[in-house]
């Protein structure tokens, strides 16, 4: 705004003329229209080092004020005198500040509501916000506030992670502005209105706060027991548990409302014992914390660590089974990693020992899992969870204080089993792998109290979580059985552990699969099921699929096909490790076929004796022609998939080429041995003899010379008590095949 101020002065008369001189320029700031001055303190500037961060105020809007600035690097700023909003007493206006769009900032705000120049650090704070870009809420000023004149209103902000401003701080990073407000009285009666810290309650004492717009002078509270109060902000103790409807009037000179919230306070005395122990946030930072939790039908969203220490004992309840298995689930800081641990006090003694923590997770964001509920818990009765979740590498305990994140407690009651368990077991074992040792663990539903395992060697065990070491090549089932009061259950897999002894290791082989990979492998044999295996684009290009067995017959035709996605113009590449020597070598190539359709190959197994038995198939697909090379890694445009090979004559359940001049007694075996005998007449040369199992895998041969008249002994004594395939190939080539009983 320019005003023309006019001095008159009668400088000289010439000829009769008066020259009259006009003096123009920017109106003079009436000190009468601006605040009190802050004679207490003058905030400073950051230092000139931190400019490179562009940190800062950028825009302020307060009801009629708009102010956009230029941040950091224009300092400390009084605009008091030029930018000023006016508020009306009593009522709600949007407070919005601009910080730098890239890093989160801390940011408070004062008014000077007594106009005597002082900032009270604490009774004049009426905005908080912290680690945000944008920082908005809502500003209610006092019927105390001073009316009628310009009032100070000082905004400080600084980087997320340095000290808080106040109002007389110098900041690090970022800066402080100030500008003014003008309060005037209110037009209309209050709008009532209220809240409550706890609608749900189960100490029966809850905090009541007046929000009522239009500054009221009188309050009256009907709490709904037969109790009220003229407290603007009163605590209420609820004697007896139940559900309350709770009135609020407020008035002023202009009149008064009132406002019902029906059934809004709900007291119950279901709550666990309290703690020994309640740990608190000691310094929040960067988004860490809690904001999600669930566990089976539980759920309760809250705010992160800078709420610090949060009791949903009341709200966040939960009625589980003991001895199940439930879903666990939280949500943490989006970028950092946390360690997470939650506790049960199942004893129910108030203090979380060790044993009673119930599930860990480190150094991983947004973790999620399964628990098992304790079945030695204090049953039918409100237990204590609690939940701590804080940056990676923290070392704290149930009762230490947390640093950045945030301790949550929640209820949990458990019910007694009447389920009969549900078997189930995961284990160590990893298909393909040269392993014989393999950790079982029991996984089984609602609570079993005893335990059988098979191994499928002849060995088994009564312990919930076993380990056991193999001895012998070959497919083992494994079977679980578990019991309780309401029943028995059994798990069986198949050829869940393959055992070759001596093992050898195969190379690495992966590839690059975003775009290209296979979807399904299939296998057609001769008298043999029909194998095949679905897949989509496997992590790192390597699918282990040696847990999947497709049979082979020695000297029969078999069709291999690999269909991929999508459809490019490809190589496929097929090797079969005849010799199970761990390498794929050249001669073990099947094809090297290239094309757009899938790939249709014809694989024919040796029909060497010693072919018979488990080995590796890998089939790898690539976008290039490059020399054939199942070892290579990383490699563009391919995707590789092992899978187990069973090359045998014949099934478990069909017995073929039996020959009628062989003999085997005594059958079943009570010693382990047995004796071979020719039927008719002397077999020239030598027969080799084979020991399988019902899966083909070779355990035991020898070569033997056999007569009609002489009983050659053979001996399975090596064997565990099973059933066995014996397999005598004759100088000419036949075979002749018999089941053998081992007791």
């Amino acid at each position: 705004m320019m005003l023309l101020l006019c001095a008159l002065r009668c400088l000289a008369s010439w000829r009769g003329v008066m020259v009259l001189f006009f003096m123009v320029g920017p109106a003079p700031i009436l000190r009468a229209q601006c605040p009190a001055a802050t004679t207490a303190c003058t905030p400073g500037n950051a230092p000139a080092a931190t400019s490179s961060f562009s940190m800062g105020i950028f825009a302020v809007t307060l009801g009629t004020l708009h102010h956009a600035s230029a941040g950091a690097t224009d300092g400390y700023q009084d605009y008091s005198c030029q930018q000023s909003a006016a508020l009306v007493l009593g009522t709600d206006a949007i407070l919005s500040i601009q910080t730098n769009a890239n890093t989160d900032e801390t940011v408070r705000a004062w008014i000077d509501l007594n106009n005597d120049g002082v900032f009270n650090p604490s009774s004049e704070l009426v905005f908080s916000s912290n680690a945000k870009r944008v920082h908005t809420g809502t500003i209610r000023l006092p019927s105390t506030t001073s009316m009628g004149v310009r009032l100070r209103l000082r905004i400080a902000a600084d980087y997320a992670n340095a000290p808080v401003p106040t109002p007389c701080s110098t900041p690090y990073y970022s800066q402080t502005e100030d500008y003014s407000v003008v309060v005037s009285a209110g037009t209309m009666p209050p709008t009532a209105e209220f809240v409550v810290d706890h609608p749900q309650t189960c100490s029966g004492i809850v905090q009541f706060t007046d929000q009522s717009q239009y500054a009221p002078t009188h309050w009256l509270w009907s709490f709904g027991d037969g109790t009220t109060s003229t407290l603007q902000n009163p605590s209420h103790y609820y004697a007896a548990a139940g559900t309350y409807t709770v009135e609020l009037t407020a008035t002023n000179a202009l009149g008064s409302t009132t406002r019902t919230r029906t059934g809004y306070v709900t007291y119950t005395s279901y709550a666990p014992i309290v703690a020994t122990c309640t740990p608190a946030t000691s310094a929040y930072c960067c988004n860490y914390g809690i904001t999600s939790f669930s566990l089976g039908p539980l759920t309760q969203s809250s705010a992160d660590g800078s709420v610090g220490y949060q009791d949903f004992t009341c709200t966040g309840q939960a009625t589980l089974t003991a001895g199940g298995h439930y879903p666990i689930r939280l949500t943490t800081n989006p970028t950092l990693a946390q360690d997470t641990r939650v506790w049960l006090d199942a004893n129910n003694d108030g203090i979380f020992a060790t044993s009673e923590l119930l599930y860990q997770a480190l150094n991983t964001t947004n973790p999620s899992g399964q628990v098992t509920m304790p079945t030695a818990a204090v049953l039918n009765h409100p237990l204590r969870l609690r939940v701590i979740s804080d940056y990676a590498g923290s070392s704290f305990t149930p009762c230490t204080a947390v640093q950045y994140g945030q301790a949550e407690d929640y209820t949990i009651t458990l019910q007694p089993n009447t389920s009969r368990p549900a078997a189930d077991f995961t284990s160590t074992y990893v298909a393909g792998s040269c392993q014989t040792s393999v950790q079982f663990t029991d996984k089984s539903e609602h609570a079993p109290t005893s335990w059988h395992w098979n191994f499928g060697d002849g060995s088994t065990s009564t312990l919930q979580n076993p380990s056991h070491t193999y001895q012998s090549t070959g497919f083992y089932a494994v079977s679980l059985t578990v019991t309780n009061t309401f029943g028995t259950d059994t798990k069986t897999l198949a050829d869940y552990v393959q055992v070759a002894i001596p093992c050898v290791p195969y190379c690495a082989s992966s590839g690059q699969n975003a775009s290209f990979w296979i979807t399904n492998v299939a296998l057609v044999t001769p008298n043999a099921p029909t194998f095949a295996n679905a897949s989509g684009a496997d992590t790192n290009g390597y699918g282990n699929y040696n847990s999947r067995v497709m049979t082979l017959r020695p000297g029969l035709a078999s069709t291999l096909t690999v269909t991929t996605a999508p459809t490019l113009q490809h190589s496929t590449l097929v090797w079969v490790d005849w010799n199970r020597d761990g390498t794929f070598a050249f001669s073990e190539l099947v094809t090297n076929s290239v094309g757009v359709e899938p790939a249709t190959v014809s694989v024919t197994a040796p029909t060497q004796a010693e072919t018979i038995g488990a080995t590796r198939m890998r089939v790898v697909v690539r976008l290039n022609a490059n020399q054939p090379n199942a070892c290579l890694a990383n490699q563009p445009g391919s995707e590789t998939e092992d899978y187990t090979v069973l090359i045998s004559p014949v099934t478990a359940t069909t017995l073929v080429h039996r020959r009628a001049t062989l003999d085997v007694f005594p059958n079943p075996t009570a010693d382990g041995l047995v004796y071979l005998r020719a039927g008719e007449a002397a077999i020239p040369g030598a027969c080799l003899v084979r020991v399988e199992n019902l899966l083909g895998a070779h355990l035991l041969s020898a070569t033997l010379r056999l007569l009609p008249t002489h009983n050659t002994e053979f001996n399975l004594r090596p064997l565990p008590a099973g059933v066995y395939v014996l397999r005598l190939q004759y100088p000419d080539g036949q075979t002749a095949v018999h089941r053998v009983v081992r007791e």
